[in-house]
């Protein structure tokens, strides 16, 4: 085996042979996190002994210092925690186990499991919100008598899907790549074949798309592959909205901020402060947003140029226009996301009947409500996935449009 595949520089794992494979959790960024918890915790705790003295420590009431002495222990405890606490993980395909310890300082405990009881690797998505990012789970799925055992939670799709490949070759099963809508298996031969390969060795070529009778993208044969233009959502009366909203409330509580002043003698600059940050936040600031959202809907648009060599991807926002090109040997896969599979993951989740119904019955029909929560999200698009991350393009066209789209791009990839 090459030294590229022993170690994996800055990665949070490392293929120490052919046979053996460790994940290494802890330390790092955590250890600087931890150590300002664990030196405030010291401070707290000496403080509340007396050790460290206060100004006001003879003011202080009876219950002032254990309360100071318990702070300090509960973040001393966390930032020895960070600091010190350690996971590894290691896999020895020569022995057929699988080892986890945990450390704190000392090894405090360890699980042992048979390589043997695992029958695939699975590589899923844990979608992130506003606050949390997304994360990518690799789980290796266990068979009757073996529970499932997650290995890792990492934030990164390129280093998740790499250590993935690797685990996958190392127990000699598949790898289930499950981050979208519809799962990809991939056997021992096309873990590391980009999505063109993989196309190229089958013995059947892709199909031909349907067009769909009314397109928003422009579509376009090039030689060698396809160009799809996307235009922005354009002008909508709803870009009004925050304006008035903004201009309703100056109006509505302008003259009762001036009388107010006026009544209390207010000086002149303290006026112009109060009414200056009033015209900031709800005049300047919509104006702003108002003028970006016009400029946006005139001049946004993706344009993706897909062949067998690369897939350029541009786009275009109200100021600023961004290129991003992909070889074709860096994309391991492509995918897509649409209004209709949502409401299947909505109602599986909301534990309806299987949607494949017996012989003479009918499917089952979703609630109205949830239809109409399901319209509210708008769907992903086409899904690109690449060696080092994911992107996307065509987020909210109709589903007919998304399938075609992702049909052209998948066959202008593969060259046929």
């Amino acid at each position: 085996m090459s030294s590229s595949l022993r170690k994996t520089s800055g990665m949070s794992f490392e293929r120490i042979s052919g046979d053996c494979l460790e994940i290494r959790e802890g330390g790092g960024c955590l250890t600087l996190f931890g150590l300002l918890f664990f030196a405030v915790g010291i401070f707290l705790t000496l403080a509340g002994l007396g050790l460290i003295p206060l100004e006001n420590a003879q003011s202080m009431d009876w219950w002032g210092k254990p309360l100071l002495i318990a702070m300090g222990l509960a973040f001393a405890s966390v930032g020895g925690c960070l600091v010190f606490s350690r996971t590894r993980i290691t896999l020895d395909a020569a022995r057929g186990t699988l080892t986890r310890r945990w450390w704190l300082i000392m090894p405090i405990k360890s699980e042992n499991f048979r390589l043997e009881s695992f029958r695939s690797v699975e590589l899923g998505l844990s979608s992130g919100d506003s606050d949390s990012p997304d994360t990518y789970p690799i789980v290796l799925k266990g068979d009757a008598i073996c529970p499932d055992v997650q290995l890792k939670n990492g934030s990164s799709y390129g280093e998740s899907r790499q250590l993935a490949v690797h685990l996958a070759e190392l127990l000699r099963v598949p790898l289930e790549e499950a981050t979208s809508d519809h799962k990809t298996v991939l056997e021992s031969g096309e873990l590391r074949q980009s999505l063109a390969e993989r196309i190229q060795g089958r013995m059947s070529g892709t199909e031909e798309p349907t067009r769909p009778v009314s397109l928003r993208s422009r579509v376009e044969m090039i030689p060698g592959g396809v160009l799809i233009r996307i235009p922005g959502d354009g002008f909508k009366w709803t870009l009004l909205l925050p304006v008035a909203i903004s201009v309703g409330v100056l109006l509505y509580f302008g003259p009762g901020f001036l009388e107010f002043f006026d009544r209390t003698r207010t000086p002149v600059p303290v006026q112009m402060f109060f009414l200056g940050f009033a015209l900031i936040l709800f005049g300047l600031i919509p104006l702003f947003r108002f003028i970006s959202n016009i400029v946006n809907a005139l001049r946004s648009y993706t344009e993706i140029i897909a062949t067998s060599q690369e897939l350029r991807l541009t786009q275009q926002g109200a100021w600023k226009k961004s290129v991003t090109t992909l070889p074709a040997g860096e994309i391991v896969d492509l995918d897509y996301s649409t209004a209709s599979g949502l409401l299947e993951k909505a109602m599986d989740s909301a534990g309806s009947p299987p949607r494949r119904p017996h012989l003479g019955t009918q499917p089952p029909v979703p609630p109205r409500w949830l239809k109409a929560l399901v319209r509210l999200n708008r769907s992903t698009g086409v899904i690109v996935k690449h060696r080092t991350g994911r992107l996307a393009f065509g987020a909210g066209l109709p589903d007919e449009e998304v399938t075609y789209l992702y049909a052209e791009v998948k066959r202008a990839l593969s060259g046929k």
